[in-house]
């Protein structure tokens, strides 16, 4: 059985773009995971921090989650 030269770039063209799309997809899951994480850790701080310490940053405990989403927004 004789593969040419063709095929053989063409089938090396597919493996290298299936790769390409496979670490894209597993650097986008990756970037999904840490954005979450971060987000955990920081509703977890400021949910640590006292009443005085949010009133200093100016939000109260209710505004926690919408705050946390705004500082991850700048990021």
């Amino acid at each position: 059985m004789a593969i040419s030269i063709q095929t053989a770039r063409a089938d090396r063209g597919s493996v290298a773009a299936r790769s390409i799309a496979l670490l894209a997809m597993i650097g986008a899951k990756a970037h999904a995971a840490l954005r979450a994480l971060q987000m955990a850790r920081m509703l977890s701080t400021l949910s640590n921090m006292s009443d005085y310490q949010l009133a200093q940053i100016g939000i109260s405990r209710s505004d926690i989650p919408k705050y946390a989403e705004t500082l991850m927004a700048d990021a």
